[in-house]
């Protein structure tokens, strides 16, 4: 059976997001904790996170970014990115792309770095294996009722930021059944401010859906914010509405090196 979060997806695409969260098909939040103990759950999610990024690799997937710059007086894009990639992975895991539809880029106000393309890559479909968890500060605070699935929440922060190292920042939602994540809410980080060098990205939400009754896929991310940028000794102080919408699509496993366990790997011979 696929679960999926088809309301709340639906609603993200008709209107704006919000400040903190998307408020309507959430539930109250209740502060009762979980009946497994919170460390435990934790690891769970983790192991989950893990098997899910091992089982990433041996998808192929459609994504499908937009860029808009908004226009202050119209609040209508007055400046667009948009390119359409089939994604792939070879043997080793490592990412492979396939540009289908790339029209010219009429960005004017802002200039996409390596960081954004990079944050769309990793962070916006953010993954919290076990190598990861410990560098982030995780913080029960309830379960949550959103759209038809139960889900715990959890604040969720880097424990400290590296040099040339970018992490998420912001509140996700695990499923209770299956402790994996279903929804996120928040910011890559760190923001860079210096003058000449700013590099700025508005907050997002990413939405889960389950794929082959198995693990949770992002498929649909959205971000909506203004960006301030100072002034500095070439340029005067501006600011910028943007828009960021990335859709997910066309999951379809297509090899396997390994056998995917609930929660395990175990190797085996690979098959086409």
């Amino acid at each position: 059976m696929t679960r999926t979060l088809l309301t709340l997806a639906l609603i993200l695409t008709t209107a704006p997001l919000l400040a903190q969260q998307p408020q309507q098909g959430f539930g109250p939040l209740d502060p009762t904790p979980p009946t497994t103990p919170i460390p435990q759950v934790l690891a769970h999610m983790a192991q989950q996170e893990s098997a899910f990024a091992a089982a990433r690799d041996h998808y192929t997937f459609r994504q499908d970014v937009t860029f808009e710059t908004l226009a202050p007086d119209t609040n209508q894009p007055d400046g667009a990115y948009h390119q359409l990639t089939d994604i792939s992975f070879d043997d080793a895991g490592h990412r492979q792309e396939h540009v289908l539809f790339a029209p010219a880029n009429t960005l004017q106000r802002v200039t996409l770095t390596e960081a954004d393309l990079d944050d769309v890559a990793h962070r916006l479909p953010f993954i919290l294996t076990t190598p990861e968890l410990p560098d982030y500060t995780l913080t029960y605070l309830g379960r949550q009722r959103v759209d038809q699935l139960d889900t715990y929440v959890f604040d969720c922060a880097p424990r400290q930021l590296l040099k040339d190292h970018r992490y998420f920042q912001g509140r996700i939602w695990l499923d209770q059944q299956d402790h994996q994540i279903v929804l996120i809410h928040g910011q890559a980080v760190p923001q860079d401010t210096r003058p000449g060098h700013e590099n700025l990205s508005p907050p997002f939400t990413t939405y889960y859906q389950q794929i082959d009754g198995k693990f949770w896929f992002p498929i649909y991310t959205r971000a909506d914010g203004t960006l301030h940028f100072p002034a500095h000794s070439d340029t005067l102080s501006q600011t910028v509405h943007v828009r960021t919408t990335v859709r997910y699509t066309d999951y379809k496993r297509f090899h396997a090196t390994v056998t995917l366990h609930f929660g395990t790997e175990v190797p085996t011979t690979p098959q086409p």
